[in-house]
């Protein structure tokens, strides 16, 4: 990627804000590394680490975790893949980590490179049979109300169909109304409280006033799962103990309800603040959450739930400000739980 001279790029922010010498210069060769391989990549930040992109797509991404370096392919197949290769490190489905002064050999991050640049382009040559099943399989989770709810059997329950209910409420301004006016506005007619939010946001959606994901009390809402092979009591000591590691570098929490934090502002990442709700000692924490430059705070909710073989860590996010900041934060959280592991 082409960079100005006077202008501080992401990663060498980055890079200067590592404190440790030792992986400040592994991570500085491994930069060098990956432009030899990736000539053509896009240098960029992507899940809070440094990342390079090919046509879009992560390849590799590196960072530094407090007492160790970390590698990551963007992708949970990689690793296993390469676990011949790769005995001696600690690795997760996501990643391997290092010591900051034990660099990672040339040959394993090239072939590291290629692994995930081979399964890049496999991924865009899929046969049509398999295109095909996944696109039937798409059809069968339609996300409009329209299309989840058939026209009989909404006229069946309400007496029209849904071009009848758009030119009715077309007709009463239904689009100047906010969602609990349009309930209201509805009751008159519709007896059924399943039936009056369903027609609403039917409503909504198909005049645009309501994106798919965003709900009339919670705005836009996201939930990521991973099961995690330690044990619910370990992995609660983890968050507790460690709040750099899921909140960010920096982060100083204390878990009682009214406690606030506050995750200091890096080059290229956000500062975050917020204040601890609720507080399950080995089971739930909710709190605010609200980066730098939002209006208003969003809920983050983590809960733990024990597995056979380990925990089930669930982080949901409510009152998100769109439909963009939902993917990210889905992002974001799912490399955080990766990260824990």
């Amino acid at each position: 990627m082409a960079a100005n001279p006077r202008e501080l790029q992401p990663i060498d922010a980055y890079l200067e804000g590592l404190k440790d010498p030792a992986a400040k210069k592994t991570l500085g060769a491994l930069r060098m590394q990956l432009r030899k391989l990736l000539p053509g990549a896009v240098e960029t930040i992507s899940y809070q680490m440094p990342a390079f992109k090919v046509d879009g797509k992560a390849v590799a991404g590196f960072a530094f975790f407090k007492t160790h370096c970390g590698y990551f392919p963007f992708s949970g197949s990689v690793v296993p893949a390469l676990k011949a290769q790769l005995d001696g490190y600690a690795t997760s489905k996501s990643g391997v980590t290092f010591p900051p002064n034990k660099p990672l050999p040339a040959k394993l991050v090239k072939t590291l490179v290629q692994a995930r640049l081979a399964e890049i382009a496999a991924s865009g040559k899929k046969p049509p049979a398999t295109k095909k099943a996944a696109a039937k399989k798409a059809a069968t989770k339609k996300a409009l109300i329209t299309e989840r709810v058939t026209d009989s059997a909404v006229k069946d329950a309400t007496g029209r169909d849904w071009k009848g209910w758009m030119r009715v409420l077309d007709a009463a301004r239904a689009g100047e109304l906010s969602h609990k006016q349009l309930v209201a506005h509805l009751a008159r007619e519709v007896e059924s409280s399943w039936w009056q939010q369903s027609i609403a946001v039917a409503y909504e959606q198909a005049r645009g006033k309501r994106i798919v994901g965003e709900t009339a009390t919670t705005g836009f809402q996201v939930g990521v799962v991973r099961t995690l092979p330690v044990s619910a009591q370990d992995m609660w000591e983890r968050v507790a103990a460690q709040p750099e590691r899921w909140l960010g570098a920096g982060a100083r929490l204390k878990l009682e309800p009214g406690a606030g934090y506050a995750v200091p502002k890096r080059r290229g990442v956000p500062g975050v603040r917020g204040e601890v709700r609720v507080v399950r000692p080995g089971q739930r924490i909710r709190m605010t959450w609200q980066p730098d430059g939002w209006k208003n705070p969003a809920t983050l909710q983590l809960t733990l739930v024990p597995k056979a073989r380990g925990v089930s860590f669930h982080v949901h996010m409510e009152k998100l400000p769109d439909s963009k900041t939902r993917e990210a934060m889905r992002e974001h959280w799912s490399s955080v739980l990766e990260n824990l592991a």
